[in-house]
């Protein structure tokens, strides 16, 4: 959900009520579902997700009044929105429905720019909520052990390093693993900072023509050391007719640089990883080819989207952040490019993702 969309359920007895607002808020882009009574309305609750519910005060049988602490029960104030409709003379009511839940009201004849503000801005709330608790969850889980480490390694280092003396090498690794871990924890950071940017349209991108080979071959050499620490053969395969492509340098060195990293991580000993570039028409495709375990059918359905948890496991007990691949899709299709992953017929995965020959070229 982003701060102007959502699904939204109208629950109101009136059918013209309902017809009226279901094709009001569509247009504004929402998805909208309705429901005649507070009984059909707790059903699909239950068994559906919304991110609002605009729900009248008064109905027969079971009344806005009567839903709203069975929906506190499930849900808070913060993960589902509820705005009241009621009549302006049923002030009682307002102040009812505000104690037991609910987030905000509109009155009878509902005027409608009020209504689009006010589901906005509880929009904007719970959208808001939700990178804060996100965030917290990082701090307290991705980011607490990699702090643990570099602060152990640190506070080991002021007691045995006293201003002056020599480091013996021991000492030299400690300060390895707080650079690591440091890193470790920029990276998840970045990422975490990246998805949310690209997420609201708020990234933007430095355009300019590259070539992807170029690209490559410096990928390779900075990951040569890291595949030989796991004994894995980077080699390429590089076509030398390929095309300058139009993009973000960085975010496009980001993308293939997280491709092959979780390549290298994924891998287990004695496996291969191949970097190919070739052109097809207008555009040029980068893939990185392993020969590691390969992606069952569930994991092909999730695999770019955020927090995806795949079956395989790093092999190095390397950590992620969750959202490196869901990033790669948004930057490549902030390019006007697309990415996808098959399983190789021998063994293995190709991670791929194509981008426009630059126009200055295709011209």
């Amino acid at each position: 959900m982003s701060q102007e969309t959502g699904r939204l359920l109208v629950v109101d007895d009136n059918e013209m009520n309902r017809d009226l607002l279901s094709r009001r808020l569509g247009r504004e882009g929402y998805t909208v579902e309705v429901a005649e009574d507070g009984y059909i309305a707790l059903g699909m609750i239950q068994t559906g997700r919304f991110d609002l519910i605009l729900l009248d005060i008064m109905m027969p049988g079971l009344s806005g009044i009567d839903m709203l602490p069975i929906i506190r029960q499930s849900y808070s104030i913060a993960e589902l929105p509820v705005i009241m409709a009621t009549a302006k003379d049923q002030s009682d009511d307002i102040v009812e429905g505000l104690r037991l839940g609910a987030n905000d009201y509109v009155t009878k004849p509902i005027d409608l720019p009020v209504l689009l503000a006010r589901i906005q801005t509880q929009l904007k709330l719970k959208y808001l909520s939700q990178l804060k608790d996100e965030f917290l969850r990082i701090a307290s889980h991705d980011l607490k052990n990699p702090l643990s480490t570099v602060l152990m390694a640190a506070h080991i280092l002021r007691e045995r390093v006293p201003p002056g003396s020599l480091m013996q090498e021991q000492f030299y690794e400690m300060l390895y693993f707080i650079v690591k871990h440091s890193e470790e924890m920029q990276r998840i950071i970045r990422d975490f900072l990246d998805f949310q940017a690209a997420s609201d349209g708020k990234l933007t991108l430095s355009l300019s023509a590259i070539q992807l080979n170029d690209l490559a071959h410096d990928l390779i050499a900075d990951n040569t050391s890291y595949a030989l620490s796991k004994n894995i053969r980077l080699t390429s395969d590089l076509d030398p007719d390929s095309m300058p492509v139009t993009c973000d340098e960085a975010r496009i060195r980001q993308v293939a640089q997280n491709l092959l990293g979780n390549a290298i991580k994924f891998c287990p000993p004695d496996a291969q990883v191949v970097v190919r570039t070739f052109s097809s028409g207008q555009w040029v495709q980068f893939e990185v080819r392993d020969s590691g375990p390969g992606l069952t059918l569930e994991d092909m359905e999730h695999v770019f989207t955020k927090y995806a948890r795949l079956s395989n496991k790093p092999t190095g007990d390397e950590k992620s952040s969750g959202l490196g691949l869901a990033i790669c899709k948004q930057m490549i299709e902030l390019h006007g490019g697309h990415i996808g992953v098959r399983n190789n017929p021998d063994q293995g995965a190709t991670f791929w993702f194509i981008l426009p020959i630059s126009p200055t070229v295709a011209a």
